[in-house]
């Protein structure tokens, strides 16, 4: 039982971690309407819980390795569920928004933890079998997380869906006390970049705050101009520290090699679209469409499930073709569906959308493993830990930039053109404050509602709320053909700089070095300092 135990343990962290997020998208109309917060603040349900966890998650691995996987298992799994709970009980948008924070630091954690876990508990043909279990999990549940958190929604509250989360997470907890082994790499280096985490954390959030925020407080605000500025700052920073860290959470020189290259812009473009449209989708279906959460998350099915459907049938091609033909093949199918999904109107249906949505989850999953195999051909063994969580930190990058960039484009095109259509349907003269009061009442907001009732007159609101649909509706249009524009330069990128190659030999000439203690010929006194945990040691 010991194994099975442990097996439980890490796969249902792997599962839980992806619920949230997932779950999510489905209540978002439901969380617009009790909390008042504008479409562009709902992004950070996404965002407050990806920053953190991108962050974390190569620092985390080695924390993991050098003070023990379960105990920092653990430590991920309670932080999980003391977020979860916040974000349950929480009065306010802010306090949920804090919450899922919280919990994405335990995601962070729980992640590469559970599979250094999974890794050190199964050796030979069982630990193939356990990390299909561990890769299943989170491919699973990213397909029906939308589909559960619209029957928590529907029948219960939105609120279930991280009541659920810190459930599942308690549980997971208390197998892992009872069964999994502790466990350590000996030969570790002590040295974690906490300054690179702190940098790139830094950095995510203030960009986010600043797209996010940027058409409430104005783009050319002090604020706002002060958080770019800042997060362009912080982000020179952190490729500086980045090319001088002996342990950097991203090694540039990686870059150098055209299918890692290639690779990373494809989960960047993928993750970003992806994201997006996953943000933005179960809005549209409840406001505009009328359905309910259960029918929304229902509706998504064949997003979700032909991801998975399409992942080992890329995987399956690539190993015939080489990566390019399937990631070329998948990401046009993307390209296609978004536009396709981005020409809609008052009159299109669900109906009208299997088709879109079903390739642009298709190309999804038929892109995923080709690019995955892409990346981890491109260099050795000695470095395949670090390529992988670089391949992860992208991943995140791109889920928030996503659901950020395309968030804030659709609330400026959503306010210009609330103006434009609520005036010329009432024949009121209605202000951008005005217009930015009223997002909300498509959700049914009931200070959104006053704002509209003050603004729209006897008999104008039949009028009135067509008008706020054709602005919505056409913001949403314009927003994601800006998403199926960067897929499709990714595909373009991908033929430019991808080509077929077998994976590296580890003594291959020109080969990436394997990672030192320090950097040669350092200048004293210009380097950013790290904090050390013990005495430093080379990796045996």
């Amino acid at each position: 039982m010991g194994r099975r135990g442990t097996l439980a343990a890490v796969v249902g962290a792997a599962g839980i971690v992806q619920l949230p997020t997932a779950a999510v998208v489905v209540a978002l109309t439901q969380i617009h309407a009790e909390f008042g917060t504008s479409t562009a603040e709902l992004a950070w349900t996404v965002t407050a819980f990806y920053i953190p966890e991108t962050a974390l998650l190569i620092a985390a691995g080695r924390i993991s390795d050098i003070f023990g996987r379960k105990r920092m298992f653990l430590i991920g799994a309670v932080l999980f569920v003391i977020g979860s709970i916040i974000a349950a009980a929480a009065p306010s948008a802010e306090v949920l928004f804090g919450g899922i924070a919280i919990s994405g630091i335990g995601a962070g954690f729980l992640m590469p933890s559970s599979m250094a876990i999974l890794t050190n508990a199964f050796t030979g043909a069982s630990r193939g079998t356990a990390i299909g279990y561990w890769g299943g999990a989170t491919e699973l549940v990213s397909g029906i997380g939308v589909v559960v958190g619209g029957v928590l929604t529907g029948e219960l509250d939105w609120r279930w869906i991280f009541i659920v989360s810190a459930a599942i997470a308690g549980i997971v907890a208390l197998l892992a006390i009872r069964y999994a082994p502790e466990s350590r790499d000996p030969g570790a280096v002590r040295e974690v970049d906490v300054p690179g985490v702190a940098l790139l954390a830094s950095g995510l959030t203030a960009l986010t705050l600043a797209l996010i925020q940027g058409a409430a407080w104005g783009w050319g605000s002090a604020a706002i101009v002060l958080l770019l500025v800042g997060a362009v700052a912080v982000f020179a920073s952190f490729v500086v520290l980045e090319r001088r860290s002996s342990h950097p959470i991203i090694d540039f020189e990686f870059f150098r090699r055209r299918n890692f290259a290639g690779a990373t812009i494809v989960i960047f473009c993928l993750d970003f679209s992806f994201g997006a449209l996953l943000f933005f989708l179960p809005q549209y279906f409840e406001e505009i469409l009328g359905y309910s959460a259960i029918e929304a998350g229902a509706l998504l099915v064949p997003l979700t499930g032909l991801m998975v459907v399409g992942s080992p049938l890329g995987g399956f091609v690539a190993a015939r073709t080489g990566p390019r033909p399937p990631i070329v093949i998948g990401l046009a199918s993307m390209a296609i569906g978004i536009f396709w999904i981005s020409t809609l109107d008052l009159g299109t249906d669900f109906a009208d959308l299997v088709v879109p949505t079903s390739m642009m989850g298709f190309g999804v999953g038929f892109s995923l493993t080709p690019m995955n195999l892409a990346a981890m051909n491109a260099v050795s063994r000695h470095h395949a830990g670090l390529a992988s969580g670089m391949l992860v930190t992208l991943s995140g990058l791109g889920a928030t930039l996503g659901v950020a960039v395309t968030g804030a484009l659709f609330t400026s095109l959503n306010t210009d053109r609330t103006q434009e259509e609520v005036s010329a349907a009432t024949g009121t003269n209605v202000t951008e404050s005005q217009a930015e009061d009223l997002d909300g009442v498509l959700a049914g907001n009931s200070d959104a509602k006053k704002t509209f009732d003050e603004i729209v007159g006897k008999g104008e609101e039949s009028k009135a709320n067509k008008a706020l649909e054709e602005a919505y509706v056409s913001a949403l249009g314009t927003s994601l053909k800006v998403s199926a524009g960067l897929v499709l330069a990714g595909l373009i990128l991908t033929v430019l700089l991808m080509r077929r190659q077998d994976p590296v030999d580890d003594d291959e000439p020109g080969e990436l070095p394997p990672p030192v203690a320090a950097p040669p010929h350092r200048p004293p006194g210009r380097h950013w300092p790290h904090w050390h945990f013990g005495p430093a040691r080379a990796p045996p």
